[in-house]
């Protein structure tokens, strides 16, 4: 889909919006000073790409972020962790699965109170031999919420297949117990409500709206951004973006908006900024 037919569809929900009910035009989701002071704003911090940090995992939990991302390749039988076919950080398992049980056996918890942690696994090769190694592998570790069509057992690490299209459903299909779920990167209006397999959007932000983060954002792209965001909740879903502006006029404009995760690479800026936001 161009970037001329996404235009064409949220111009359409923003009229729908607009001329339907004025109260669509607020905020599905509850308002980020409703969030309880001993979790903060930190549950909407998301690692993008975080094996390129120093130390993959540990640097985002330093910074108490909530989610992660891992992109992930089989290789001669490991699953191995880069974003190219080269230049591995190391094992899945080693740098994220293991790491992430251990801290859960201890604490019940990623961060011991009790809030859900996700882990983003990009599937890079797309081959079915990927997705059997992934599903065996996450058999082993008991920290995962495990979905089926008709159950969902929340568990305290929720892992979200992200990446190549036709992988990630092909997954679903393949298993009827699984101990993952999945995104779409792209988004239509026609799209079916939230299922167990399908509960999350991780979206390309220059495909839907048109903000450098910089300049005053525009009210004819706030409305499309919040008309976006309802449409997304409304059907029982979650939002990120990426390949995003980063800095703070943008993470301020993400909580405003409702947005679910803030897709960073400055893992310390986006820290001390929610250590000391304040909702205008």
């Amino acid at each position: 889909m161009n970037t001329r037919r996404y235009f064409s569809i949220f111009i359409g929900l923003l009229f729908f919006y607009a001329c339907a009910d004025p109260v669509q035009n607020e905020l599905a989701k509850p308002a980020p000073e409703a969030l309880s002071t001993d979790v903060g704003y930190h549950v909407f911090a998301h690692a993008h790409n975080d094996y390129e940090h120093e130390r993959p995992l540990l640097d985002a939990l330093h910074n108490r972020f909530y989610s992660v991302e891992a992109d992930i390749w089989l290789v001669d039988g490991d699953i191995l962790v880069s974003h190219y076919a080269r230049d591995y950080k190391g094992r899945l398992q080693d740098l994220y699965l293991d790491p992430l049980q251990a801290i859960v056996e201890e604490k019940e918890s990623v961060h011991g109170d009790g809030e859900p942690f996700y882990l983003w696994l990009d599937l890079k090769d797309g081959s079915s031999e990927l997705q059997t190694a992934l599903h065996e592998m996450l058999s082993h570790y008991s920290m995962f919420s495990v979905f089926t069509d008709t159950t969902a057992t929340r568990g305290p690490v929720t892992a979200i297949l992200t990446g190549d299209a036709k992988s990630k459903t092909s997954y679903m299909d393949r298993f009827s117990e699984r101990r993952v779920i999945r995104d779409s990167n792209d988004y239509s209006p026609d799209d079916p409500a939230a299922d167990n397999r399908w509960q999350w959007y991780a979206l390309k932000w220059s495909n839907y709206i048109q903000w450098n983060g910089q300049d005053p954002f525009p009210d004819d792209q706030r409305q499309i951004l919040i008309s976006l965001v309802n449409d997304i909740h409304a059907k029982g879903r979650k939002v990120r973006f990426w390949s995003t502006p980063d800095a703070e006029g943008f993470w301020t404009l993400m909580l405003k908006c409702g947005i679910d995760l803030i897709n960073t690479d400055k893992l310390d800026e986006l820290n001390q900024f929610l250590h000391t936001y304040k909702p205008a």
